[in-house]
């Protein structure tokens, strides 16, 4: 089987900021075609290698190379290949209109007058931007300039695209259409990419493999499957006649994680037990509370499960 090609490659990023370590050893690999996802706690150090990666910072230590360039020596020809959002919309000028900010990027990514319209038109028309092209970004909404701030990631054909928070601010239907446009872009152009995100849920819809750091190291690096092999739970779906009392509640938490269920029914929560044998322990928890099972399904662990787990875990080992 041929080994994918390696268009970034990370050996052990070391940052600090006034004596505080944000990044500390990590290293990674994201090939051709994948959407590598990176996540962890606020603080963890995701943006700090983003920008490491892009060549926005200057890192203490290790090495970064992008598409076989040294970001700190090569910046500006690593910039003419890739395509960056940041969080926040902070790449895009608000006093510009959505038209202006994609010509000024696609012009300082050296793209003739002929192809910035065709790649103009074509982003607007994708994003949804048609109505308010003219408009100056300060008149918009978190969510139009967070539209705006992905198509000029975009407007240069970029064979590697950096995007931070790339939902944020989005509603559900445009952050389908986001999802279905970056899935599209890596099967069909072959695009890599490197995301962070909060968003659990868009996160697990279009990443290859997750990169999950917490305090600057890697906590883990591989699959959605592989994760989910590797860490489920087993975790049910139970709708009671009522709320449990105090006791109750403490009993189930004793066994593993509860947490409210987004249902229409009066009382439904999401069980995620240490281990199945204390499935037992559960029905022993509600019988003591007279509490009746309306009804019992079992739910298989999502990202965001698998997520709170890893962080969880490696609070609970022993320094």
């Amino acid at each position: 089987m041929n080994r994918p090609e390696t268009v970034i490659a990370v050996d052990g990023l070391r940052k600090s900021y006034r004596g505080t370590v944000a990044v500390d050893g990590i290293s990674f690999e994201a090939y051709r075609g994948e959407i590598l996802g990176i996540l962890g706690p606020n603080g963890s150090g995701k943006t700090t290698t983003l920008k490491s990666v892009l060549g926005l910072i200057f890192y203490d230590g290790g090495s970064v190379r992008v598409l076989g360039l040294d970001p700190r020596k090569d910046r500006k020809r690593i910039l003419r290949s890739t395509g960056a959002m940041l969080e926040g919309a902070r790449n895009v000028y608000w006093q510009l209109s959505p038209d202006e900010n994609l010509e000024y990027f696609a012009g300082i990514k050296g793209l003739s007058r002929r192809d910035i319209r065709e790649r103009r038109n074509t982003l607007v028309a994708q994003l949804g931007l048609e109505d308010v092209r003219r408009k100056e970004l300060r008149e918009f909404s978190n969510g139009m300039k967070q539209k705006t701030a992905l198509a000029c990631a975009f407007i240069n054909d970029p064979e590697l695209l950096m995007l931070d928070e790339p939902t944020l601010g989005l509603d559900v239907e445009i952050t389908i259409q986001i999802r279905d446009l970056l899935r599209a872009s890596a099967r069909d152009d072959g695009r890599s990419m490197l995301v962070t995100s909060h968003d659990m849920d868009f996160m697990e819809s279009v990443c290859d493999r997750v990169l999950i750091i917490k305090k600057g190291k890697i906590l883990s690096h591989e699959t959605l499957d592989s994760l989910r092999c590797r860490f489920s739970r087993k975790t049910f779906r139970l709708e009671l006649d009522r709320s449990p009392g105090a006791e109750a509640m403490l009993m189930l938490k004793n066994l593993g994680d509860v947490q409210p269920f987004d249902s229409d029914a009066s009382c439904t929560l999401k069980v995620v037990l240490k281990d199945a044998g204390l499935v037992y322990g559960l029905m022993d928890a509600l019988r003591a509370d007279g509490l009746r099972i309306m009804d019992l399904s079992t739910v298989e662990s999502d990202l965001e499960d698998i997520f709170l787990q890893m962080i969880r875990d490696d609070a609970d080992a022993p320094a």
